[in-house]
């Protein structure tokens, strides 16, 4: 922490603001996507605004390994994507080919979708928080992508809101 209570300078995390939410923000590059909104949001900042040291584990797990995350990013969005695609070429119509093509490896998918928030939570299992990512894409431009992972594992993918708004189910009791 810097002298500043609204000023966060802890690495692993860049120096990230305070915000009217009760969060933690900032920017991050990772792996998957560079120049990111970041946020971190303490369990209880009534008892203390600092990331934990899961929310830390957490952070330094995806700048560590960031390829290992992107891969499974990937895989699982591919999948995700595959089971979508139908019911979202009928929506697209005839702009389909462009927003939803038929992708022919996982790696194509980085031209459709882009990591624009990374939330890092409170929720923890086996000392290490959860982190989501939220993406914009191209076949959901409302809804967006979001995956909410532990370590390398993509617990959950759907709509930009499972990067955000609930504690996957596995989780322990925050404390």
């Amino acid at each position: 922490m810097t002298e500043n209570a609204d000023i966060l300078d802890l690495p692993p995390f860049p120096t990230m603001d305070w915000s009217d939410c009760d969060w933690w923000e900032g920017a991050i590059d990772l792996a998957i996507g560079k120049d990111a909104d970041l946020n971190g949001t303490p369990y209880d900042p009534e008892v203390s605004r600092l990331p934990s040291d899961s929310q830390a584990a957490a952070l330094t797990f995806n700048l560590e390994h960031g390829e290992r995350v992107t891969d499974a990013v990937l895989m699982a969005t591919r999948k995700y994507y595959d089971n979508v695609r139908p019911r979202y070429v009928v929506f697209l119509g005839a702009d389909a080919d462009e927003l939803m093509p038929v992708l022919s490896d996982n790696t194509e998918l980085r031209k459709l979708i882009e990591l624009v928030h990374v939330h890092v939570h409170p929720w923890t299992m086996s000392g290490i928080a959860y982190v989501g990512l939220q993406f914009s894409c191209t076949w959901d431009r409302e809804h967006g992508l979001g995956l909410m992972l532990h370590r390398d594992r993509v617990v959950e993918i759907g709509g930009a809101d499972v990067s955000f708004s609930w504690a996957p189910d596995e989780a322990e009791e925050a404390t």
